[in-house]
């Protein structure tokens, strides 16, 4: 399977910030840099036209602070994950960034990789939240066409469900929605050791 190529934006009014977070960012093959702005009004103008999946950027800025360009970058696109860095461990800052939703916050100097670590967890966490919701949104389908009708489940549903009971095994809305299809089907001898399971 092919490496996905990570989109990042920097925002940071200080050059040698811009210069130490690309020479950090360069150790990761994946990531790549589409723009720099140095004020939080660039920041949003760049990601509306660039698209970033991650943006880094300095929580104190000329104009507007991380804070604002947070909320004004998430309204554009909400997928976007922001990772807000500052020299100062300050709670307020802290929840003031989280609360405008910045997915997490940096204190200046960074430890060796903690930037490049903490992007791979966010991307893999929103990936990961993207395959749950499309297993969800299938799985809903599925349930919905139980009850659409009084024709026999698809055995192509049946087949994807008994897929996902074998992943989960202990997932009760997947056992339940199985179980619905079997009874539908007037599968009795799937359906029997089923509900014993449902039961216990």
């Amino acid at each position: 399977m092919g490496q996905t190529t990570i989109k990042l934006l920097i925002v940071t009014d200080v050059p040698d910030s811009l210069t130490n977070l690309k020479a950090m960012l360069s150790m990761a093959s994946d990531i790549v840099v589409v723009g720099s702005a140095g004020t939080a009004q660039e920041a949003v103008a760049m990601a509306d036209t660039h698209e970033p999946d991650v943006v880094v950027m300095d929580y104190d800025m000329p104009g507007l602070d991380g804070a604002e360009a947070t909320r004004a970058i998430l309204h554009q696109d909400a997928s976007v994950q922001v990772i807000m860095l500052s020299v100062v461990n300050d709670a307020d800052d802290i929840r003031t960034a989280m609360r405008a939703g910045a997915r997490d916050y940096l204190i200046k100097p960074l430890a060796e990789g903690e930037l490049v670590e903490t992007i791979h967890w966010l991307i893999g966490e929103r990936r990961e939240y993207a395959r749950m919701q499309a297993f969800v949104n299938k799985l809903r389908k599925a349930y919905e066409a139980l009850f659409t009708d009084d024709k026999p489940v698809p055995p192509t549903v049946v087949g994807y469900l008994e897929t996902q009971v074998e992943q989960a095994p202990h997932d009760r809305l997947v056992l339940e929605t199985l179980a619905v299809a079997y009874a539908r089907n007037r599968d009795w001898a799937k359906l029997a050791p089923l509900m014993s399971t449902l039961l216990q």
